[in-house]
């Protein structure tokens, strides 16, 4: 599709919708090629998934043990 930059400037919302849906979009200027509509690249999201925290957090050997919640609970004993 080929479309004035006057056009296209009121119409803009229309183009994108056509750009989506896979359309080839030309802006043109006294009908001359001057620019071409595209759709970006999707980006990607980082720090999703399996592995995210890999080497952010250290957890020190025993840390799940019932020794260590004891000790956790007997804190919060002392606080009250």
């Amino acid at each position: 599709m080929e479309v004035g930059i006057r056009s296209a400037k009121n119409n803009l919302s229309k183009l994108v919708e056509a750009v989506l849906e896979g359309e080839e979009v030309f802006l043109t200027n006294r009908g001359a090629r001057v620019a071409q509509l595209v759709r970006t690249p999707q980006a990607t999201q980082k720090g999703r998934g399996r592995g995210a925290w890999k080497g952010k957090i250290n957890l020190y050997p025993g840390w799940d043990s019932r020794e260590e919640d004891k000790r956790i609970e007997d804190m919060f004993e002392a606080l009250q």
